[in-house]
């Protein structure tokens, strides 16, 4: 397993954008999570998703970090987006033991949510511009095998287009439920011309319960690679098999307080292929919504 060196400049400009965006999002938003508080008009997320990854004796904050938001600009569109980071700082244990230190700044996120009429479904459109390293490998897995959801955050040369069909509803006895479909479409850029073009469908099926001093809820979540060519962001995830190209995870997310202010956490549990690299992604979350 070779060296690496801890870039410590992009985890300050991670700390710094964190900064920046949580007081601009106070008038506009540009960030989102699947589990984005959606109880007010504006909402600002930051989340921190640790992966135990097999092999690895990792530090506390070899993680994944995402600061995500919504704000809505009218009765039926909202702006939404988000900006990942990850960190990974370890000691491997095989072969070794061998000190390892990376660190990326993921593909921002940027769309728009429009709302079908009056009813609980909406729609949501956006993209992923190219800007994780194409060096900082065992900072992009870390990120990789911390949300499923989310592979396209820290995947290099690779411009993604997303569209998604959700459906969102809260009932009078406080239960919430949503279901989101995605075909995404992952095109080649920059060294990765001669790579295929190659569509993804990523689905989350949440369900829980919606108070005003609790909110709690479960949730499975996958990508299914479409087209059968064998995927290099992730060891040869691909195949002929539609199970091999198939990623999933079993999802608990919770956070706290009647206020703006929620803390929260977070647990994902690998499924299929990634079990056999992570048992357990811990995590804890800060939401603020108004």
């Amino acid at each position: 397993m070779p060296r690496h060196r801890r870039p410590s400049r992009p985890f300050l400009v991670f700390i710094a954008g964190v900064a920046l965006a949580v007081g601009a999002l106070a008038s506009t938003a540009t960030a989102q999570s699947l589990w984005m508080a959606r109880d007010g008009e504006k909402a600002v997320m930051l989340e921190v998703l640790k992966p135990e990854l097999d092999g690895f004796d990792q530090e506390l904050l070899s993680a994944a970090f995402f600061l995500s938001g919504r704000g809505a600009v009218s009765p039926r569109i909202s702006v939404v987006g988000e900006l990942p980071f990850a960190r990974h700082k370890s000691t491997y244990l095989y072969f070794g033991p061998f000190d390892n230190s990376a660190s990326t700044i993921g593909n921002p996120y940027a769309g728009v949510e429009l709302r079908i009429a009056s009813g609980p479904a909406f729609l949501e459109f956006g993209v992923r511009p190219p800007l994780a390293s194409q060096d900082e490998t065992l900072a992009k897995y870390t990120g990789n095998v911390s949300d499923v959801t989310r592979w396209e955050a820290f995947t290099s040369d690779q411009f993604a287009v997303v569209g998604a069909f959700n459906i969102r509803e809260v009932t009078s006895s406080n239960i919430a439920f949503r279901l989101r479909v995605s075909p995404t479409v992952a095109l080649p850029t920059g060294n990765n011309n001669a790579a295929e073009t190659r569509l993804y469908a990523i689905y989350s099926f949440q369900v829980g319960y919606q108070g005003t001093k609790l909110r709690v809820g479960a949730g499975m979540s996958g990508r299914t690679q479409i087209t059968d060519e064998a995927d290099p962001s992730f060891f040869g995830y691909g195949g002929a098999n539609i199970g091999g190209r198939s990623l999933s995870q079993f999802e608990l997310h919770a956070d706290f307080l009647p206020g703006r202010i929620r803390p929260g956490l977070d647990l994902h549990v690998p499924l299929d292929a990634l079990a056999g690299t992570s048992s357990v992604v811990v995590g804890a979350n800060l939401t603020w919504t108004r």
